[in-house]
């Protein structure tokens, strides 16, 4: 495709699209319940806390958050700073490296779109999480390394190279620094980038070669160190228990990676209201859809990846024969990498398939691993139809992205569209009847929310709501029994069964319902 301004202008307006939403997402959004976990877990109270491992602790992204919230005070946005500056330089890596693999024609335009609108990135870059810092770093690395093998073979005499695999090493780092599930890409992506540098796999077990050596030097041990640095004190506090997360079959993992990306708002009927994120009615078209997917959607994508590498393995050993070929390699070989080593560690060490927001880091790698693929199969079967059909997929896969934007809540925890107006209404009740002290307690989901909003507007009346809910396995200590509080939070699963009391607050949508004291 020719280079056109047009198209890198258009690319430039999508880029300042997904940043602006995600500015405008942190700022407006209501606080949701894993955001106000992180919170309440690490960031409210002293810096040890920040260093307390546990799976809920994306480690990167409280070291940031910490001294934003201290300095700064408590908000959704400031709490959600880092996150914002992630999703900046996740966009900027994207546009960087679309423009340096396809150009600034059509196809750099359509993997900017893929990149920057699908709705799971679009949902995790104002999300007070570690996600978007990870995808961030994963990128960045993605984009040195289409650099240094435009380059050709390691050369470790070459300084672009010596300080590009540095680079490149310390933004490989950034990713499992966010979450630990980002091994799994960091992993795969690495080996795919060593074996195309060194000129081919049988080089990799030469580890008395001096180049390998110093390959090892320049490209592994920097991210190491910094890893290391980093997450010492929370690598000494893991224990396999750490990592139960996940679902059990592949079915399911598939199914919610598929529709995350692709029926992100048709998972429930189009016309009802929907809280985003339920699954399919069976016998729907929906679930027709998501059978689809699974069964033969996603399947075609892999080998049509796995297509385009055997294709770019045919046309040289190294990168100097065709540096695209030789991105198709890196990037196209660590998504399949990454799918046949998940695959593998639930057959091998019965570990759970993970959720669409565990492996978000397959986006960018298939994304790109199809472009280059599909690239591939066009150079070497040049037919118009073929390539019009190509690009008429892409166009369409951006065109549903789109169509899936939206800025209400969080897909996952649409439940938490509301956790303003419920404390909001407990608040304003409590004033209204003149009660100097409260104490609220009820169902898990509201928790951490509640105490959130407690603290951002120093709101001495109402008291540490508990967590008093029998349908779940967790009391607070010292909890009242629910007829004690002066606000009872609860759904049908919680109903304590009181009567009499006064209605302050009900969502019938969610079956939330909060009662008084008379």
């Amino acid at each position: 495709m020719k280079s056109s301004p047009l198209w890198r202008i258009l690319a430039a307006c999508v880029l300042l699209f997904a940043f602006g939403m995600a500015v405008y997402r942190a700022k407006t959004q209501t606080i949701a319940h894993d955001e106000a976990l992180e919170y309440e877990w690490f960031l409210d109270g002293g810096v040890a806390h920040v260093l307390e491992y546990n799976p809920a602790n994306h480690m990167l992204f409280t070291l940031l958050a910490k001294p934003t919230v201290w300095t700064l005070g408590v908000s959704e946005l400031r709490l959600r700073l880092p996150s914002v500056a992630g999703a900046l330089l996740y966009v900027l890596a994207a546009y960087l490296l679309s423009r340096r693999l396809f150009g600034g024609g059509l196809l750099f335009f359509l993997s900017v779109g893929l990149l920057c609108l699908n709705p799971q990135i679009l949902e995790f870059m104002p999300a007070a999480r570690g996600y978007i810092l990870g995808l961030a770093g994963l990128v960045a690395a993605m984009y040195a390394m289409t650099r240094l093998t435009e380059r050709g073979e390691f050369d470790p005499a070459a300084k672009e190279w010596r300080h590009g695999c540095a680079v490149a090493s310390l933004a490989l780092a950034v990713p499992v620094m966010a979450t630990p599930t980002n091994a799994i890409p960091v992993v795969c992506l690495g080996m795919a980038f060593s074996i195309v540098a060194l000129g081919g796999w049988k080089r990799l077990p030469a580890f008395r070669d001096a180049r390998m050596q110093e390959f090892a030097k320049r490209f592994v041990a920097p991210g190491a160190a910094a890893g290391f640095c980093v997450l010492w004190p929370y690598l000494i506090q893991m224990r396999p228990g750490h990592f139960y997360a996940g679902l059990k079959t592949a079915r399911d993992s598939m199914s919610d990676v598929f529709t995350g990306s692709f029926l992100y708002k048709w998972t429930d009927d189009v016309w009802a209201p929907s809280l985003g994120g339920v699954p399919a009615v069976p016998g729907s078209w929906q679930a027709r859809a998501v059978n689809l997917g699974i069964y033969v959607l996603l399947p075609v994508l892999f080998w049509l990846v796995a297509s385009g590498v055997l294709l770019a393995r045919r046309s040289g050993k190294g990168p100097s024969a065709s540096p695209t070929s030789a991105a198709c390699r890196i990037f196209g070989g660590a998504a399949i990498a990454c799918v046949l080593l998940i695959a593998g560690m639930h057959v091998l060490l019965r570990a759970h398939y993970p959720n669409a927001r565990y492996c978000l880091f397959l986006v960018p790698l298939f994304t790109v691993g199809a472009l280059l693929a599909g690239r591939e199969i066009a150079a070497r079967y040049p037919r118009r139809a073929l390539r019009a059909i190509g690009l008429l997929i892409t166009a369409t896969v951006v065109a549903d992205y789109a169509a899936s934007i939206q800025v209400k809540e969080f897909r996952y925890n649409a439940y938490d569209a509301i956790s303003f107006k419920l404390y909001q209404a407990i608040a304003e009740d409590a004033q209204n009847h003149g009660l100097p002290q409260v104490r609220v307690g009820g169902t898990w989901w509201y928790e951490p929310e509640i105490n959130f909003y407690r603290r951002k507007f120093k709101n001495a009346r109402i008291a540490e709501y508990d967590v008093v809910d029998k349908s779940y396995f967790w009391r607070s200590p010292n909890a009242l029994e629910p007829s004690q509080y002066d606000y009872f939070v609860f759904v049908p699963a919680s109903d304590p069964g009181l009567g009499g009391e006064r209605v302050v607050f009900r969502d019938e949508l969610r079956k939330l319902t909060v009662i008084a004291k008379k």
